[in-house]
């Protein structure tokens, strides 16, 4: 039997509404991945700004800075201030005008993570990549240092450090910094509550980087730390993560279950 045209209009019209709702579901979806790929792009594009760096002698002189700068350090539990005394010191050290502004490159095999480094950890610089936490080590390796990395977990655009609960003891974490390169192997993680900065730790002879963000997802109410230890160089990575988010999976399977029940229903008017 022939539609008459006003099923033919209420048919369209079902159409649109579907249509329009596919389009509303999937949009975080797409949003996400393609901030995911810009981000991954600034992050890629830091190797070829460093190679820009002249003379090449001025890559040295900004590495040793970092180091004295590092060595010049009082680490205490507490982050300091804005308004401490060497916060100018630390925004001018590993900030070469070549490089945008970014510090250091920092990549996770594992989980999928390729992100430029920033300065601070102030709301506006972690939309754009992680932070390096005033007040501990700059990323240039050495005994006894600790590098802080942060970056958000839950955001509504992109995925940042959302699968660092996946990391598992021995996963590699890569630095790229200026022109050198340092490995670190992931040996353990835990949650405390925002103010306990003291479990950030230092010791004597050990080489540490501390990835943060926050937990759970999508709550924060509290802080995950995954420490990682310095090894001598690259290790091969056996695994990745499956690069969508569990809102992400949650989301497509929402799209094919509206898709599957409305052709379900039209089938049924036939």
């Amino acid at each position: 039997m022939a539609c008459t045209s006003g099923e033919t209009v209420t048919k369209r019209r079902s159409w649109v509404w579907i249509l329009l709702g596919i389009v509303l579901l999937a949009y975080p979806i797409v949003a996400t991945l393609w901030n995911d790929a810009q981000l991954e792009k600034s992050a890629r594009a830091y190797r070829e700004e460093v190679e820009t760096i002249e003379p090449p002698a001025e890559l040295e002189r900004l590495w040793r800075q970092a180091q004295d700068y590092n060595a010049s350090l009082e680490h205490h539990a507490l982050p300091p201030e804005e308004t401490s005394p060497g916060f100018a010191e630390y925004l001018d050290t590993l900030n070469a005008p070549e490089t945008g502004g970014k510090m250091a490159r920092i990549s996770i095999e594992a989980i999928g993570v390729d992100l430029p480094v920033y300065h601070t950890t102030r709301p506006q610089v972690l939309y754009h990549g992680a932070g390096h936490m005033f007040g501990s080590d700059l990323p240039v390796g050495g005994e006894g240092t600790n590098t802080v990395i942060t970056a958000h977990t839950g955001m509504v655009n992109a995925s940042m450090f959302d699968h660092l609960p996946l990391l598992k003891e021995g996963d590699l974490v890569t630095l790229e910094v200026l022109n050198h390169t340092l490995y670190y192997a992931v040996t353990g993680r835990t949650v405390v509550a925002p103010d306990r900065w003291e479990a950030v730790t230092y010791e004597r002879g050990i080489d540490k980087l501390t990835l943060i963000t926050c937990t759970p997802y999508g709550i924060n109410s509290d802080r995950l730390l995954v420490e990682a230890h310095r090894v001598p160089g690259p290790q091969e990575q056996t695994r990745r993560a499956w690069r969508l988010s569990w809102w992400m999976v949650a989301d497509l399977v929402a799209i094919a279950v509206v898709l599957v029940l409305w052709i379900f229903l039209e089938r049924r008017k036939r």
